[in-house]
């Protein structure tokens, strides 16, 4: 009985994860209260993605090879969603566009492409990234709350007033 004690605690333990620090388990409660609030505004237009959120500095892709520090953020369709914590977790009304676009792509049931992801400096946004762009503004704008998220996906939609985005972001995408 002692041996049968001592293997399930270890195969237990070994299958433990660490815990995350503090600053970003706070971080990831952020994120999903931004999710929660965000999917009353998908389903007012008919979708309901359920999303797993993960905090993911590296955001490798499937070969192992890590996205570039552009990379905010990708998704799958089954639902899982990976920020990049060093981007989001200081800036909300970034944390809240970009977590509206991945849920966007999930709603929409997109499939990966190589090098997709939210990313800086798009030349010309794939129709995937427009796609999504447009639905997460609108599921914006139909979950309300803070309006500067909805302001900064139109700015990526290419319809941004003159004053730019808003808090001063660069062209976040």
């Amino acid at each position: 009985m002692t041996r049968t004690m001592i293997l399930l605690s270890l195969l237990l333990g070994g299958c433990a994860t660490t815990p995350m620090p503090p600053e970003l388990a706070a971080c990831h409660v952020r994120m999903e209260a931004h999710a929660a609030h965000l999917r009353t505004g998908f389903a007012a237009l008919g979708h309901r993605p359920e999303v797993h959120l993960r905090l993911d500095e590296e955001l490798a892709d499937g070969r192992g090879f890590r996205k570039g520090k552009s990379t905010l953020g990708d998704a799958s369709p089954g639902g899982a969603i990976r920020l990049r914590p060093s981007r989001v977790c200081a800036d909300e009304v970034l944390a809240r566009a970009v977590v509206a676009h991945e849920m966007a792509h999930v709603a929409l049931q997109h499939r990966g492409v190589p090098g997709s992801g939210i990313t800086l400096l798009w030349e010309r946004p794939p129709q995937q990234e427009v796609e999504a762009d447009e639905l997460a503004h609108a599921a914006l704008l139909r979950a309300g709350g803070d309006p500067r998220a909805a302001m900064l996906v139109s700015c990526w939609l290419g319809r941004c007033d003159r004053q730019g985005p808003p808090g001063g972001n660069s062209r976040s995408r």
